[in-house]
């Protein structure tokens, strides 16, 4: 019997391979697993040479680690200032500050995640919802001094100087 087959082993079994086990046994009972290309029931007994196909959703497998884009840029950055709140920069022209519509990753934001990614100063995975941010921007063709927030509360001060013309 495939269900008791599987589910047999569970006491020996870690609580991570137990889930998955009961997620095969209501696989089986949903009706997502095939033997020889007919749908199995709880009864269906695997003999030698049986095809069997699994009809999986993507919470019955481990998640992988994700890459950030990022990680794989040696940031070139012009930073005039730098202390543990904000960053003054020198973009150059040319340079893209936030993606485009194609999509691009060499943009100005990603050098700076990427610069305080190895620094230790972001971690992805440990924030909620922040990114480093810039405050203002420049256009592609443009070159300037921006000035990128490394936390959600220098973001939040800077922009609002900003708006209310306390910075130019």
């Amino acid at each position: 019997n495939l269900a008791r087959t599987t589910s047999r082993k569970a006491p020996k079994i870690k609580a991570l391979r137990l889930v998955r086990i009961i997620l095969v046994t209501l696989t089986i009972r949903l009706k997502k697993i095939k033997v020889n290309r007919k749908r199995a029931e709880n009864n269906t007994v695997l003999c030698e040479g049986d095809t069997v196909q699994c009809f999986l959703a993507d919470e019955f497998f481990d998640k992988k680690v994700t890459r950030h884009s990022f990680e794989s840029i040696t940031p070139h950055l012009d930073i005039i200032y730098e202390d543990e709140n904000i960053m003054l920069l020198n973009k150059r022209p040319g340079v893209l500050v936030h993606e485009d519509t194609e999509g691009a990753e060499n943009t100005l934001i990603m050098h700076i995640k990427a610069y305080l990614y190895q620094k230790g100063e972001y971690d992805p995975e440990n924030e909620q919802s922040f990114a480093p941010a810039l405050c203002n921007r420049i256009d592609r063709n443009t070159g300037g001094i921006v000035i990128a927030a490394k936390n959600a509360e220098a973001l939040r001060i800077l922009c609002d100087k900003i708006k209310d013309r306390e910075i130019d």
